[in-house]
């Protein structure tokens, strides 16, 4: 199992939100750019970076932290936050970003289908970050503040081009309570080609085993990091 550490940069710092919640906010570097080389020389060379600011304002504006980790000999990253346009998916990817990350955009009028005819599918993740209503989980956008009212099964069943999920419980995410493992269940029952990247929730080794237990291919984590409940010397990209 692949393990992605996450770096979300929010005003040039490297910080943690709880639940999505942009006022629940814990800084845990000033600098995300030390903070990737710390992962990097710990061998965790595939980082999950996110621009908060940009997810919340629906502009890229931590670019230049991003290029700065893109410098760091033998890393990748996959990006997302604020990227909302074909012209910026384009311009990530010549920058050197490995995976755009994607969430907000895919809900634009024929934005899946300019995609499609300009990237491959490999190069594009599908963030679907999502809260149960009435026990459905549903799709939430723009910066995790707005019900799609889609559930998520259902969108995933209308996309079969697309095969990277990463799927986010909301109300898990930064709240150290474990993963959504019932979902993720559902997930690989529905749907068994897709590569599920977990995020959200987790808090320990033994969540990272049952995820990998479950087959789950990748997995993100922060906040168990930055509090040290998971060391990185227990951590390696391939898991």
């Amino acid at each position: 199992m692949k393990i992605l550490p996450a770096i979300d940069i929010q005003n040039g710092r490297c910080v943690r939100l709880l639940k999505g919640d942009f006022k629940e906010v814990t800084e845990y570097s000033r600098d995300p750019l030390a903070q990737a080389k710390i992962f990097n020389s710990n061998h965790l060379n595939y980082l999950h970076i996110v621009d908060l600011d940009g997810a919340e304002s629906g502009n890229q504006m931590n670019k230049g932290v991003i290029t700065k980790i893109l410098e760091i000999p033998d890393i990748s990253i996959q990006v997302g936050g604020g990227i909302r346009t074909i012209q910026q998916v384009e311009n990530m990817l010549e920058m050197g970003v490995s995976r755009i990350i994607l969430g907000t955009a895919l809900f634009q009028k024929n934005f899946i289908q300019d995609l499609k005819n300009h990237f491959d599918s490999s190069q594009i993740v599908l963030a679907l970050d999502f809260k149960k209503i009435n026990n459905v989980p549903t799709i939430h956008t723009h910066g995790w503040q707005d019900n799609s009212e889609i559930p998520l099964y259902q969108f995933i069943s209308n996309q079969p081009f697309y095969s990277n999920i990463l799927a986010t419980d909301i109300s898990l995410d930064g709240a150290m309570q474990g993963p959504s493992f019932s979902v993720y269940k559902d997930l690989l029952h529905l749907f068994p080609s897709i590569n599920l990247i977990a995020s959200g929730g987790i808090r320990s080794l033994d969540d990272l085993n049952n995820l990998k237990s479950m087959n789950i291919n990748e997995a993100i984590i922060g906040k168990a990091i930055y509090e040290k409940n998971i060391s990185l010397r227990d951590l390696d990209n391939d898991y």
